[in-house]
C-alpha cells in the first residue's frame, strides 16, 4: 500500500477544525465532528493494511499489528500523560487534581470515554469544567476499536471470507453501531460511547474492502476527478461545522455516524488525482498532518492552561501563542519520542521496547495516585471563616447601624463560595465573611440532583445548611443565601425515590419548609436572611439547566419569601453584563462565576453597600412588624415567618 500525502492533509484538516473549536465554540461550533474523519481515516489505514497481509500471507498476525501500534501510539501518548500529571501538581487546584487523577488513571488504560460516561463528565463540560485530559476519550475509542477491527479480519480470513465478504461483515457491524446509538439513552451516552461511534471507523473498514486496490489504481492514474470531489467535501464539511453544535438533537438519533459517509467522499477526493488531492497535498498540510497525533495529545493542554489570565491577551492572538507552544511540544515529542521508537532507532528490540513500556505504563498508573488530590478531597464542606470581626452580632434590642460591623455567613452552591470569597477581598475591615458554599449543593439536604438531562449527580457530600447555620447562628448578622444554579435542578428528597420538578408544588413547598426552618433558628436572634437574587449565567443548558423556566421558578420562590419580615431579595442581575457578550464573557469567564478581580471590585462598589442597605431596611422592617422586640418581650415568630405551604 502505497502513502497518500492527500491523507496526512486530511489529517491536518481535522485537527484545524477541532483546534479552532477548542480555542472558541463561537468560532465554528459544530467543530467537534472533525473527530469523526479521524475515525473513518484510521479505519481505512488500519483495515488496508490488514486485508492486503492477508491477501498476501493467508493470515493476518495480530502480535505484529499490535506491536505496532503501540510502537506508534502509546510512547507519546505515556509521556504526554507524565507531563500533565508533573504539571498539575502545579498549575491545578485540589479539586481539578482530583479529576485529573481519574482522568490519567483512564487515558492510560484506554477507557478515558467510558469514564466520562460513567462519571457524568458531559462534553459540553470541556469549556465550563476543563481538565487537561478529557480530549483523549477520542483515543480511547480507536485504542478499544484497534483491538476489535484485527480480530475481525483475522476471524474473517480464518473461516474462509475475503475483502469483499469482509467488507459485508464491517457494513453489518456499522449497521449494529447505528442501532445501538438509536437505543441508547442520552447525549453523552451516544457521544462517548464504543459501541455508538464505531460506525465512523467501520465505514472506512468497508471502505478499503470495496475500494481499497481500486483506489490504489486511481491514484497512479491520470484521470482527474470532478471538482464535485473537492466542493463536496470541503463545502459540506465546514457547512455541517458551522450549523450544528453539540445540542444538535438530531445527532442523537442514529445520524451522528452518518457523518462517516461525507468522510468516505473526503477520503477518497484525497487520494485521486483532482484538485482536492493537490490541496490536501500542500506541504504545510502533510507536515501538520505527520505530526497530528502529538499535536491533538499536546493541544488541550496547552489551551488549558495557557490561558487569558497567563498570557494578557484574548481572541486570535491567545489562539497564534497557543498555536506556536502546541507545535513547539509536538515538534520535540515527533522528533524525540515518535520518530526514534517508531523507526527502531531506540529500543530496537521488541523484548526491550516492552519492558520500557510497562515500566513507563506503572510510572503513568503511579504518579497521578501518589502526587495528586484524592477525588474524596475535591469539595471543601465544612464552612471557611475568611475575615472575622468579634462581637459585632447583635442583641435582640440592638439598633443596627449601616455603616458598623457586620458578620455574615453565605450559605448555597459554589457562587456562594464565589461571591463570599469577593466580599471578603473587598472588606474593608467592617465585614466579617463565613462560607458555607459548596459546589454542586442545592440549599436542601437531598439524595441526588438530576444536574443534567437524563443524568443525576449524589449529593451525599452536602452539608446539611440548617445545622450549619446553627453552629454559627451566635457568630452572625445576617445570613445570605447565594444559589446560581443548583437549586434550580429536579432531586430525589431524602428517603423517597420521587422525582421532584422544579416549579412543581412540592418544589415550593420544601424550600418554604427550607427557610422556615432557617427561621427557626435565627429569628429568636433577630438576625435576618438575605437572599441574592438568582442572575442570568451563560453556563451549557445542557450542562446545568439553567434556562429561563427553572430561573423564573427559583427567583418566584425568593420573591414570596420576601414577603416576610425577616426574609428580603437582594437584587443582583442588574450589576453583571449579558453572559453571552464580550464584556459578560470577562466578568464571568466561565458563564456563571465572577472573575476575581471584577468580583472584588463589583463587591466593594455596589454588593457591599447594597448587602448594608437592604439588611438595614430588613431589621427596620422587623423591629415595626414586631418580630424583633425587646428583650423581656416574647418573639412575635408569626410576624417574622414564612408559612410552609402544606
Amino acid at each position: 500500500m502505497a502513502h497518500h500525502p492527500g491523507l496526512d492533509g486530511v489529517r491536518a484538516c481535522a485537527l484545524i477544525m477541532i483546534m479552532l473549536f477548542h480555542a472558541n465554540p463561537d468560532w465554528i461550533p459544530g467543530g467537534f465532528i472533525s473527530v469523526s474523519l479521524f475515525f473513518t481515516l484510521s479505519g481505512y489505514l488500519i483495515t488496508s493494511l490488514l486485508v492486503f497481509e492477508g491477501e498476501a500471507n493467508g493470515r493476518v498476525s495480530l502480535r505484529d499489528f499490535w506491536s505496532r501500534r503501540l510502537r506508534r501510539l502509546a510512547p507519546a501518548a505515556l509521556v504526554a500523560l507524565l507531563v500533565v500529571v508533573g504539571l498539575s501538581t502545579w498549575l491545578s487546584t485540589g479539586v481539578e487534581q482530583g479529576r485529573i487523577r481519574g482522568d490519567a488513571v483512564a487515558a492510560a488504560t484506554y477507557v478515558a470515554n467510558w469514564r466520562s460516561i460513567s462519571s457524568g463528565h458531559s462534553y459540553a463540560e470541556i469549556f465550563a469544567d476543563a481538565s487537561p485530559l478529557q480530549h483523549l476519550w477520542s483515543l480511547s475509542i480507536e485504542e478499544q476499536l484497534y483491538i476489535l477491527v484485527p480480530l475481525m479480519v483475522a476471524i474473517s480470513f480464518a473461516v474462509g471470507l475475503r475483502r469483499r465478504g469482509i467488507g459485508f461483515v464491517f457494513i453489518g457491524a456499522s449497521a449494529l453501531s447505528v442501532l445501538a446509538s438509536v437505543l441508547a439513552d442520552g447525549h453523552d451516552r451516544i457521544y462517548y460511547g464504543t459501541d455508538t461511534r464505531a460506525v465512523e471507523l467501520f465505514a472506512g473498514a468497508a471502505l478499503a474492502c470495496f475500494l481499497g486496490p481500486r483506489l490504489e489504481q486511481w491514484a497512479k492514474g491520470r484521470f482527474r476527478w470532478p471538482l464535485a470531489l473537492l466542493v463536496i467535501p470541503l463545502v459540506l464539511f465546514v457547512w455541517f461545522s458551522r450549523i450544528v453544535d453539540y445540542q444538535s438533537s438530531w445527532l442523537y438519533t442514529g445520524l451522528l455516524g452518518s457523518f462517516a459517509l461525507l468522510n468516505i467522499v473526503f477520503c477518497i477526493g484525497a487520494v485521486v488525482p483532482g484538485p482536492m488531492r493537490w490541496i490536501m497535498s500542500l506541504p504545510p498540510l502533510t507536515l501538520m498532518g505527520r505530526m497530528s497525533y502529538g499535536i491533538y495529545l499536546a493541544h488541550w493542554p496547552v489551551y488549558v492552561w495557557v490561558d487569558e489570565d497567563l498570557v494578557g491577551i484574548a481572541g486570535w492572538p491567545l489562539l497564534g501563542v497557543r498555536v506556536v507552544v502546541t507545535f513547539a511540544i509536538a515538534g520535540l515529542m515527533y522528533r524525540l519520542v515518535e520518530q526514534p521508537i517508531r523507526s527502531r532507532r531506540i529500543l530496537n528490540s521488541n523484548r526491550r521496547a516492552l519492558r520500557v513500556l510497562l515500566a513507563t505504563f506503572a510510572a503513568v498508573i503511579a504518579l497521578p495516585l501518589v502526587a495528586l488530590a484524592h477525588p474524596g478531597s475535591q469539595v471543601v464542606t465544612e464552612a471557611r471563616v475568611l475575615t472575622t470581626l468579634p462581637g459585632s452580632a447583635p442583641t435582640s434590642d440592638s439598633s443596627p447601624i449601616a455603616d458598623g460591623p457586620l458578620n455574615l455567613l453565605v450559605i448555597g452552591d459554589s457562587s456562594a463560595e464565589n461571591v463570599a470569597l469577593a466580599l471578603a477581598h473587598a472588606s474593608d475591615g467592617s465585614l466579617g465573611v463565613i462560607s458555607g458554599g459548596v459546589l454542586g449543593c442545592p440549599l436542601q439536604k437531598v439524595t441526588m440532583v438530576y444536574r443534567r438531562i437524563d443524568e443525576n449527580q449524589t449529593t451525599a457530600y452536602c452539608p446539611d445548611n440548617v445545622d450549619l447555620v446553627a453552629q454559627h447562628a451566635g457568630e452572625i448578622d445576617f445570613l445570605l443565601i447565594v444559589t446560581s444554579v443548583a437549586n434550580q435542578w429536579d432531586y430525589q428528597p431524602l428517603g423517597s425515590t420521587d422525582r421532584v420538578v422544579v416549579g412543581s408544588d412540592r418544589y415550593r413547598s420544601d424550600l418554604d419548609v427550607f427557610v422556615a426552618s432557617l427561621q427557626d433558628v435565627l429569628d429568636p436572634r433577630g438576625v435576618p436572611i438575605l437572599v441574592l437574587e438568582s442572575p442570568r449565567v451563560g453556563d451549557e443548558p445542557m450542562m446545568n439547566g439553567d434556562t429561563a423556566e427553572p430561573r423564573a421558578a427559583w427567583n418566584r420562590v425568593m420573591n414570596e419569601w420576601g414577603a416576610a419580615s425577616s426574609v428580603a431579595v437582594v437584587p443582583y442581575d442588574d450589576l453583571l453584563a449579558d453572559p453571552e457578550s464580550d464584556e459578560g464573557r470577562a466578568q464571568r469567564p466561565d458563564g456563571t462565576h465572577l472573575e476575581e478581580k471584577f468580583g472584588e471590585e463589583l463587591a466593594r462598589r455596589h454588593l457591599i453597600p447594597r448587602l448594608r442597605e437592604v439588611y438595614t431596611r430588613t431589621i427596620g422592617e422587623m423591629i415595626e412588624a414586631g418580630c424583633i422586640t425587646a428583650a423581656t418581650e416574647p418573639l412575635d415568630a408569626a410576624a417574622c415567618r414564612v408559612s410552609p405551604r402544606p
